[in-house]
Formats: C-alpha cells, sequence, structure tokens
C-alpha cells in the first residue's frame, strides 16, 4: 500500500491521541450504564477496527480503523475500574498489580509476534491476529462479568452524564496532544500547525475547569480526587512515568537496531530485560504493599533504583557487554514496575471509597498523557543532538527512522553510530532527571495505609448467581 510519510506516522499518532483522549470519557459512561456493557462495546469496536484496518485497501480505511482500536484501547481502564468495585483495596493492590503486569506482558509479546508476522506473513495479519483474543474475551466477560444494572432508566442515567463536559474535553484534549506527537516530526515547533491547536486546546482545557468546577452537576473529574497532596504526586509521578516509558522504549529500539544492528526479532528479544521485569516487579511491589500496609517503602525502592538505572545507560555503546547491558535493563524495568504499581495503587489509597473509580481513570489518563509527552520530549531531544553531530537539519529529516536508515550499513560508519550513541546518553540522562525528580515529589510525601472497608462498593453475588449487586 503506498502512502505518504506524514500518513505513515499518523498510523501510530491516530492509535495513541485515540487511547488517552477516550479513556476518560468511556470510564465516565461505565459508572452510568454499567461495567459490562461499556466492556462489551470496546471490545466490539476493536474488533471492528481490527476489520476495518486488516482489510484496508488505501490509507484512508487503515487510518481509521486504527482510530477505533485506539478508542477501544481507551476501555482498558474499565479492567482496573472493575478490579477497584469488587476489591478492597489492601487486596486491590496485588490485583491491580497483577493486572499491570499482565499489560507489561503485552509488551514482551507484541514486538515479537509482530515481527513474527511481519517475517512470515502479510502486514495484515497484525490486525486479524486480534481476532481470536477479542472473541475469547468476550466469551469470557458475558459469562463471568455480572451486570451491575443501573437502579434507575436508562434515560435517568444517560442525563448524569456530563455531556457538556466530554464536548469540551474531546476536542481540548485532542487539540492539546496532537502537536506533541506530531511537532518536531511532521512540523517544527514553531509552525502554526503546531502552535494553533496547542493554544486552543489549552483555552478549552481551561474552560472545562472552570465547567467542571463551578456548572458540572455530576463532573466527571471530581474536585476530591485532587484534594490531597499525595494524590496529586502520585499523578505527576505516573505522567512522568509515561514519558520516560515511553521514551525508554522508543529510543531502545533505535540503539539495538541502529547501534548494535539487531533486526526486528532480534531487538524484541534484546528489550526482555525491560518488558519482561516489569511485570514481574510489579507483582512482587503489590504483594509486598499488601504484606507490609506500606506505600512509602516501594516509592523509597523502586524510584532510587529506576533513577540509578536510567543513569547507567549512559554506559550504553557498540563495545558494552551483553552481561551489563542485560543488569543495567534490567534494573530498569524492575525499578519502572515496582514504581508504576506504587503510583497507581497511591492514587486509591488517599481518595475515597465512592470517588475510586474516578480515580482510577485519571490515573490511567495521566499516565497516557506522559506517554505522548514522551514522543515530544524524545523527539526534541533526538533532534537537538543530531543537529550538534550532523548540522542543522529540518526536524522532519531527523526523525528516529530517517537515522536507522543513514545507518542500514552501521559497520562501516562508525562516526555515525558514535554519534547516535552520544545522542542518545543525551536523552538517557533527560530521563535520569526526570525519574529522580519525580522520586523526589513522590518520596517526600507522607502515604495512607492499605486499610480494610467493611465492604466493597460492589460486591458479587451468591456463588452461582453471576449478578453483580450494588450496595
Amino acid at each position: 500500500m503506498e502512502a505518504s510519510r506524514t500518513a505513515v506516522f499518523s498510523i501510530g499518532t491516530v492509535f495513541s491521541l485515540s487511547a488517552t483522549i477516550f479513556q476518560q470519557p468511556i470510564a465516565e459512561i461505565s459508572h452510568v450504564l454499567g461495567r459490562k456493557p461499556a466492556f462489551l462495546i470496546v471490545l466490539v469496536v476493536f474488533a471492528l477496527g481490527s476489520i476495518v484496518a486488516g482489510t484496508a485497501k488505501d490509507m484512508k480505511m487503515l487510518l481509521i480503523g486504527r482510530a477505533m482500536q485506539g478508542f477501544a484501547s481507551g476501555g482498558s481502564v474499565l479492567a482496573a475500574i472493575v478490579l477497584t468495585d469488587l476489591i478492597e483495596l489492601r487486596d486491590r493492590a496485588t490485583w491491580i498489580s497483577v493486572q499491570n503486569g499482565i499489560q507489561a506482558l503485552g509488551l514482551v509479546l507484541g514486538p515479537l509476534i509482530g515481527a513474527g508476522l511481519l517475517h512470515a506473513s502479510s502486514w495484515r495479519w497484525l490486525f486479524y491476529v486480534n481476532l481470536p483474543a477479542i472473541a475469547v474475551s468476550a466469551a469470557g466477560l458475558s459469562l463471568l462479568l455480572g451486570f451491575d444494572k443501573p437502579q434507575q432508566g436508562v434515560m435517568v442515567c444517560l442525563s448524569r452524564v456530563d455531556w457538556v463536559g466530554l464536548g469540551i474535553f474531546i476536542p481540548s484534549s485532542m487539540a492539546f496532544l496532537s502537536p506533541f506527537t506530531m511537532a518536531g516530526v511532521l512540523y517544527k515547533w514553531s509552525s502554526w500547525k503546531a502552535l494553533v491547536p496547542l493554544i486552543f486546546g489549552i483555552l478549552g482545557l481551561i474552560t472545562l475547569a472552570v465547567h467542571q468546577r463551578h456548572f458540572a452537576s455530576y463532573p466527571m473529574f471530581r474536585a476530591s480526587v485532587f484534594e490531597k497532596r499525595v494524590t496529586v504526586s502520585a499523578l505527576v509521578g505516573l505522567t512522568i512515568f509515561g514519558t520516560c516509558v515511553n521514551m525508554i522504549f522508543y529510543y531502545l529500539v533505535v540503539f539495538w537496531s541502529g547501534v548494535r544492528g539487531l533486526n526486528e526479532i532480534l531487538t524484541g528479544i534484546a528489550l526482555l530485560p525491560e518488558t519482561f521485569t516489569m511485570p514481574i516487579a510489579a507483582i512482587i511491589c503489590g504483594l509486598v504493599m499488601r504484606k507490609r500496609n506500606n506505600i512509602r517503602e516501594a516509592m523509597l525502592v523502586s524510584w532510587p533504583l529506576t533513577t540509578i538505572s536510567l543513569g547507567l545507560l549512559w554506559f550504553l555503546d557498540a563495545k558494552t557487554p551483553l552481561a551489563a547491558l542485560i543488569v543495567i535493563n534490567m534494573g530498569v524495568g524492575l525499578g519502572a514496575g515496582a514504581a508504576s504499581s506504587a503510583l497507581h495503587i497511591t492514587v486509591l489509597a488517599a481518595t475515597k471509597r465512592e470517588d475510586n473509580g474516578h480515580a482510577t481513570a485519571m490515573s490511567y489518563l495521566f499516565r497516557s498523557a506522559g506517554m505522548c509527552l514522551g514522543i515530544a520530549v524524545g523527539t526534541a531531544i533526538f533532534t537537538m543532538g543530531m543537529n550538534e553531530r550532523f548540522g542543522q537539519m529540518e526536524d522532519s529529516e531527523m526523525t528516529a527512522e530517517s537515522i536507522l536508515r543513514m545507518l542500514k550499513d552501521v559497520k562501516k560508519d562508525p562516526e555515525s553510530r558514535d554519534a547516535i550513541v552520544r545522542t542518545l546518553r543525551l536523552l538517557w540522562m533527560t530521563c535520569c532527571a526526570l525519574s529522580g525528580i519525580a522520586g523526589l515529589i513522590c518520596c517526600s510525601c507522607q502515604y495512607p495505609g492499605l486499610y480494610r472497608t467493611p465492604k466493597p462498593h460492589w460486591f458479587v453475588g451468591q456463588m452461582g448467581d453471576g449478578v453483580l449487586k450494588s450496595v
């Protein structure tokens, strides 16, 4: 399929933007109509998006399919919200860590399966492979997840959705985030294409804040979620976490492919020290927090480990011993996985029980927004570093993709390879500094315990009943 460079880049950005923007609306609808209907809807949309993308005859249809997949991926927040509904906080530390671990496992399998499919078959199978998993998930949800049937009529429930807030949030967040994913890649930051949507996005978000504070009868951004310093600190930490994780994974691919000369499959394997250890660390951290009833200890261990390991990435070059590469990258994965688990639990522990569903949606929104920022920060740093090595070039010419093309025959171009290493060091140190800032913010807070509530806000009925009831 022929496509312009802009269209090719948009395949990834339209997915990430849709996934970030629609997390909060999907969560809001699920608060009113119920988790099960919302879950099944996003699965159907994801299946349709996979079919549309897989059968696409042109880039327009492919982008539509990716946008549908992104919208449905925003529904991944529902898994955490369901756990929040069913499980008391102390046990939730374990289960949400398991859920985060399963998501991180997708980072392990995704590159490997994707690279294998590209080598063995058509790119269309990257989309078709989703369909069996969607079918199994839909069947499991239909059979096992109870239906929290609304106590009032559908129209009454729909009237409690903050439609005005949603109408402001969706276009404003899209306008605000799109420059962070496209500026510096498709056009300069000084271009009107970046500045105009950014300005309108900021004004829209300010308008949203005023509406939520003074006019919304049922605000989707509850002020009570942000009233404690520890909650705000955790949300800031999640934003920085998302920024650093996206930068690290994106540019580790550049390192392994461009500097070490690995192919797609071997690059996916080379990422295992991070992608494999992150879910393990998240699960272990959840278990330890539950046993010791202490979040602060997790913060005091995870953030220093993450920061030190990111600093050690400085030593990554073409001659670094493989054992050292594995140990350093495992440190990054272990620290980041534990930090992610502790941050998500902090947001829940510091908010009221009735606000936990909204708090969960906020934590996922801030993390996803950070991942969008990671694209912008990483591209800006990479462009600046490469301009110092090769002279002033247009931002749109200085993407990781173009650099990898420059280094196709890396063994014959050691000077360019070393320039990439030096530029990546600047990026690693930026991540290290951001992690250090997040660590200082999070470790300076006082944390609540993982209290045991008398009973969850939602509970499953008698065994075999299969009905989710509210209390």
